[in-house]
């Protein structure tokens, strides 16, 4: 996470130019996608990227099981190309990175409200890039998307002090096209919440550590939810206000090393249910990065699917 008590947004990291794209099917937020042959939460085929490298190099069999994922510094490792195709960066018009975001539909995308609030009250631009693993690159991952915002949605209830309500949800002007690296993920029940202990995975492409730097890579962290009680003890224990959860967040991480950071803000968070990915979480703030017994904060998608799907269901033009 970030600073102390702040939201996990990070200075605007310049990116190189790119060509922004429009077109794709259809959106859709259920798991099955009507007509198509995609589903929702499915990461990117392991087995075709392994046999690709296999192919290419008859030598990089042992490279790819032992040595293609790369540590990180506030733990986790850099996530394959592809592999979380539901991951997108915010980008500003000058196309400097803003934070992360999940793609929920061929033209919707869910961050944080924190991420976006500025920049809506300046009148600037917003894009989301899909499909990109690294942002760096010049020419963006194959099969990377930019397309701009149409109209930002940010809950009525967010209040910016607190954080919470830290939701926001942005309709696309065009639709993302679904393909090996773009992909849709799922959305949970209302009201559903993860069980403590259980371990889901955050990624984004910030801070590698409380000071950077940021390698603008999709990278990952596998955190444990934390209950209500034990988050706010610990949190309580290195703020001097009085932390009091509220009812749109909960907690995950609290482990030494192994965090989401600065930069990562708005990203998901998924937990696994029989082979498909859900959206449990967005990162929202925190204290520093990868401190022992001081979790993070997320926004708990699962209160928002009724706001969520009204402003779909009315906007889905």
């Amino acid at each position: 996470m970030v600073r102390p008590g702040t939201a996990v947004a990070t200075p605007p990291q310049q990116l190189p130019p790119q060509q922004a794209t429009s077109s794709g099917p259809r959106p859709s937020v259920h798991r099955p996608l009507p007509n198509s042959k995609f589903v929702c939460g499915v990461k990117g085929n392991h087995r075709e990227l392994r046999e690709l490298s296999v192919i290419e190099n008859d030598n990089a069999t042992t490279t790819l099981s032992s040595g293609f994922r790369q540590a990180r510094v506030v733990g986790g490792n850099d996530a394959l190309p592809g592999e979380y195709c539901w991951q997108v960066a915010l980008i500003n018009s000058l196309n400097q990175y803003l934070c992360g975001g999940a793609l929920i539909g061929t033209q919707w995308v869910l961050t944080a409200a924190h991420c976006v609030t500025n920049i809506v009250r300046s009148g600037d631009a917003i894009y989301v890039r899909v499909g990109d693993h690294d942002l760096t690159s010049r020419y963006g991952s194959p099969g990377a998307q930019t397309l701009r915002v149409a109209t930002t949605y940010i809950h009525h209830n967010h209040n910016s002090q607190t954080l919470d309500n830290d939701i926001a949800l942005l309709k696309l002007q065009g639709q993302a096209e679904l393909k090996p690296g773009v992909c849709i993920i799922c959305l949970p029940s209302r009201g559903s919440v993860p069980e403590t202990g259980r371990r889901c995975t955050v990624t984004g492409y910030g801070y590698m550590g409380e000071t950077g730097p940021i390698p603008l890579r999709v990278r990952e962290a596998d955190v444990p939810i934390v209950s209500e009680g034990e988050c706010v003890r610990q949190i309580n224990a290195v703020t001097e206000k009085i932390f009091i959860m509220p009812a749109s967040s909960f907690c995950a991480g609290g482990e030494a090393g192994n965090d989401a950071c600065q930069g990562d803000g708005g990203g998901p968070l998924v937990c696994e249910d029989e082979g498909y990915y859900e959206l449990s979480g967005l990162v929202s703030w925190g204290f520093g990065c990868g401190r022992a017994q001081v979790p993070g904060v997320y926004v708990k998608v699962s209160s928002f699917i009724s706001w969520i799907n009204q402003i779909i269901s009315v906007n889905n033009v």
